[in-house]
């Protein structure tokens, strides 16, 4: 029984302990313009696992903001601003982009996500 509880209270130390878990994520916010047929930024960095939330403006016609990698598309009407989140769980380069055919400046409209190993 002794054993047992002495088990117990190092695997109580070693959960407590700070080093022997990941790091809490780190919130990420950027805020994303679409305007004159492109984003701007056209580049995010982040670190994988944080939490990356955008705010999407729009400055004139609708817009959205697409990665097919993350099963990701959010919508912002024309002057609106949509704000959305998403965990960074898979490092690489994954392109953004807007996936609405009604607006023609969408084709133009590019940037990447680049998620870093921590």
């Amino acid at each position: 029984m002794r054993a047992v509880a002495a088990a117990f209270v190092g695997w109580l130390v070693l959960a407590a302990d700070p080093g022997a878990q990941d790091a809490a994520p780190t919130t990420r916010t950027f805020t994303v313009v679409a305007t004159d047929g492109r984003f701007e930024p056209e580049r995010l960095d982040v670190s994988r696992n944080d939490l990356v939330r955008i705010t999407l403006q729009s400055t004139g016609a609708p817009v959205s903001f697409a990665i097919d990698a993350y099963r990701l598309m959010k919508r912002a009407g024309a002057g609106e601003a949509v704000t959305f989140a998403f965990r960074a769980d898979q490092t690489g380069r994954f392109p953004y982009y807007c996936s609405l055919s009604s607006n023609s400046d969408c084709r133009t409209m590019r940037g990447t996500l680049v998620v870093a190993d921590r």
